[in-house]
């Protein structure tokens, strides 16, 4: 568990969104990492400083499981993160 005294990073390998909200609010950061690639290289790259964070959201994160499925256009309101939610390259 995190505190205020110790930072923690949570790194979430994950192959679909999952209900992340108290883990969220725990952590000083928190990294959402797509399975379904054998790039741990490009994630220690990220974390280390040696490639800068990217990516946006191609579906909504929803904040409840009661919100699943939560798309784009299906009206889903109250959402952790909505469609296209992200970084772009600094």
């Amino acid at each position: 568990m995190c505190s205020r005294v110790t930072k923690c990073i949570v790194l979430l390998f994950s192959g679909r969104p999952m209900i992340i909200n108290t883990q969220l609010n725990q952590s000083s950061a928190f990294v959402a990492a797509w399975v379904g690639s054998t790039e741990g290289e490009g994630i220690t790259d990220v974390l280390f400083g040696d490639a800068g964070f990217q990516g946006k959201l191609t579906f909504t994160w929803p904040s409840t499981v009661a919100q699943e499925p939560c798309n784009q256009n299906n009206g889903c309101t109250g959402t952790l993160f909505p469609y296209g939610y992200g970084m772009t390259p600094f």
